[in-house]
């Protein structure tokens, strides 16, 4: 699903509809806005360097429709630890709300975005350039990568291990600070492992070629209200205790 850049664009855009809707929320968020924005990288974080997998880390996969739309519910039915939110720390509190806005951002580029690739044989080159269009969303936030460098790496909030959680912030920095597609591109391609190809930019370029089809402004404006909307009803729900058992 979409990568760091486009999860720190949309977290802060949430964390502007917080401080709007829900001015309780949006200012203790915005008092640990850290924990905010690297919560929004935990879910990838605990899925590649925790070794949780896909479903241990984001409740969902994509070949379990059943799954889908329950993200948020499913991690809570899986930790119902977690869903005290009145007897959480501030901090821990915060960082479950990055989680979440992970979860609800990609449930959301799934269904107004994705979806249209679905059932294409030869679609990861599609869905690449995609991950690349959205990386393009504005950051309306100064200095984010100072606000990463705040994080607290010690500790855990159930299964969330904050040391995991703050090695992958410190691999994903360099999206918060840049903008070129090609730089973004060469962070994620680092982040997974795979060597640098001579011709990255030609590949990067096909990719985004063979996207256009699938992306245009409407869909990018719907993903983006989608997304931080859901974050927003999500966050609403677990501060409200309706997760809690």
């Amino acid at each position: 699903m979409p990568r760091g850049r486009c999860h720190f664009a949309l977290v802060l855009g949430l964390q502007e509809l917080l401080e709007r809707d829900l001015p309780e929320v949006g200012a203790l968020s915005g008092r640990y806005l850290p924990e905010l924005v690297a919560g929004s990288m935990a879910p990838d974080a605990m899925r590649l360097l925790g070794k949780m997998g896909k479903y241990g880390s984001h409740f969902y996969t994509e070949d379990r429709r059943e799954t889908w739309g329950k993200s948020v519910s499913g991690m809570f039915e899986a930790h119902p630890n977690l869903a005290d939110y009145q007897n959480m720390d501030p901090r821990d509190r915060v960082l479950l709300m990055g989680y979440i806005a992970h979860l609800t951002t990609d449930e959301a580029f799934r269904d107004e975005v994705t979806i249209y690739v679905h059932g294409i044989e030869d679609w990861r080159p599609i869905i690449y350039g995609l991950w690349s269009y959205v990386d393009e969303l504005p950051i309306n936030y100064p200095g984010v990568g100072g606000v990463l460098d705040q994080f607290e790496g010690r500790g855990e909030v159930g299964f969330i291990d904050r040391a995991t959680v703050s090695r992958f912030v410190r691999r994903a920095r360099g999206w918060a600070e840049n903008t070129d597609p090609v730089v973004l591109e060469q962070i994620f391609l680092k982040m997974i492992g795979r060597p640098l190809p001579d011709d990255m930019e030609k590949h990067l370029a096909e990719n985004r070629r063979r996207a256009d089809a699938f992306f245009d402004e409407d869909i990018k404006a719907r993903f983006v209200d989608e997304a931080i909307a859901r974050g927003r009803d999500e966050i609403e729900k677990f501060v409200s205790g309706a997760y809690s058992r």
